[in-house]
């Protein structure tokens, strides 16, 4: 059922990806991208450079028109359909025309944009819509205007009337023409975010907080062990001042690799087999057969139980099959200790011979020592696991 439900949200997200992608795409990313090429380019909102004037467009009658108006048209009696005035710079051909002020200005425009209008009854010419930008000539190109067009006003500016292929553009048409763009940038975005997210959740999982007084009692039975590897792996501050979890350290981004390697190191162990190996032998085999006191029997068992808190920590169980094995091994645990208390300084007892046995030197006794402050610190907090009752029933399905 989990794994049907979490395919379903696979698919719902990939769909609300394509969806909002298909009706925000062109408007937010053509309209960015517009913003940043209006700025650069000098583009209008909704007069676009070489388009053809209209009744509102206003027409320049001067250089200072130019110069003041952000869009404009120009119109000029002419002789025949254009005037033959001009010249070829660079492949470019400029049109020399004469404005009501008499300034002479260099025009460029695309006669193949069809966008100029020419009304023959009054033998008047109007141009495309302009703007006035400046003139980037090379040297011999002044020199080339200087001795073939003495008679242009100015070769500083000219009237641009065709544009390029952005600045034929307004913020509708350009959006209008990049909406299948802007869906597929915006998708793609999306749909790496929502990848993202579901790697980031494969990665850390749900929380592995106990949720119940059932996993609570679980996890207590090693959670001296777990707040020892929370303060390695976490730091000390963190340990005191954050919940138990199930397998020692709360489930972040390099939890599962850290608990691997030392599950390799400490204990040889790779996979779910070696933890089942290990735990069946710890909790029902030699090893607790072969032990003669409290101290050992506590040792194999709640070790047993946090081998298995340490599987789920690194995703080679569910939690359903977690619980299930973990029952087994408290049922054992009730059977063999009458209590917290009993069971807790059975751990103590039974890590001190192991961790003595080498010698008793200042390093053994201090980290036995901190064993044994772990437990009382572990004691006095208002969550803790030994407030439980030690006779819980463990088969008691506790939601």
């Amino acid at each position: 059922m989990l794994l049907k439900l979490h395919k379903l949200i696979k698919w719902v997200g990939l769909i609300v990806c394509v969806l909002v992608s298909l009706l925000a795409g062109g408007w937010v990313t053509g309209g960015a991208v517009w913003s940043v090429l209006s700025n650069a380019m000098g583009m209008d909102e909704t007069v676009a450079v070489g388009s053809q004037a209209q009744a509102d467009t206003p027409q320049a009658h001067s250089i200072q028109d130019m110069e003041n108006l952000k869009r404009f048209m120009v119109r000029q009696l002419q002789r025949g359909e254009h005037n033959d005035d001009g010249i070829y710079l660079t492949d470019q051909y400029y049109w020399f025309i004469t404005l009501d002020s008499g300034e002479v200005v260099a025009l460029y425009y695309d006669p193949d944009m069809d966008t100029d209008f020419y009304d023959s009854t009054q033998d008047i010419w109007y141009s495309p819509v302009g703007t006035w930008r400046p003139w980037e000539l090379t040297e011999q190109e002044r020199a080339i205007l200087a001795r073939e067009a003495p008679e242009l006003t100015t070769t500083a500016y000219y009237a641009d009337m065709a544009g390029t292929g952005w600045t034929r553009m307004t913020r509708d048409s350009f959006v209008g023409q990049f909406w299948l763009l802007g869906s597929a940038v915006l998708m793609v975005c999306l749909a790496a975010l929502w990848m993202l997210c579901l790697k980031l959740r494969a990665v850390l999982g749900e929380s592995n907080q106990p949720k119940n007084d059932l996993e609570l009692w679980l996890t207590g039975t090693y959670a001296i062990w777990g707040q020892y590897y929370t303060d390695f792996a976490m730091g000390r501050k963190y340990a005191l001042t954050h919940p138990i979890h199930i397998g020692g350290c709360p489930r972040m981004l390099g939890a599962a690799k850290l608990m691997k390697k030392t599950l390799k190191g400490s204990w040889n162990i790779t996979d779910y087999g070696g933890i089942l190996e290990t735990v069946e032998y710890m909790s029902k085999g030699p090893g607790l057969w072969n032990c003669s006191d409290q101290g050992g029997r506590a040792w194999e068992l709640c070790r047993s139980m946090q081998l298995l808190g340490c599987a789920y920590l690194v995703g080679w169980c569910g939690r359903k099959e977690l619980l299930r094995r973990s029952r087994e091994v408290g049922l054992t645990m009730q059977r063999h200790f009458q209590s917290w208390e009993e069971l807790c300084q059975g751990f103590l007892d039974g890590y001190s011979a192991w961790r003595l046995s080498d010698g008793s030197t200042a390093e053994n006794l201090a980290e036995v020592q901190q064993r044994a402050d772990i437990y009382w610190e572990l004691r006095g907090r208002k969550n803790s696991p030994y407030r439980l009752p030690w006779n819980m029933d463990l088969a008691a399905d506790r939601r």
